[in-house]
């Protein structure tokens, strides 16, 4: 069930369990899903733009940029 929508991006609630689905945004554009806490979709719900923080440490911790 999504319970929070913002230009693209949403937060999901399944299974007891929070997602975050958006879009890069890049030239060739891919959807992502990934897990967070809770903490992190309440901060979303509350600063739309701590999604793209959220976006890119999963992307860096997806690349082994950062562990």
């Amino acid at each position: 069930m999504v319970i929070f929508e913002n230009g693209g991006d949403q937060i999901i609630l399944r299974d007891e369990k929070y997602y975050f689905r958006g879009e890069d945004g890049a030239h060739l554009s891919q959807y992502w899903e990934f897990e967070i806490t809770k903490e992190d979709a309440e901060r979303v719900m509350r600063d739309a733009s701590y999604s793209t923080t959220l976006f890119l440490d999963y992307q860096n911790k997806l690349w082994g940029l950062v562990k």
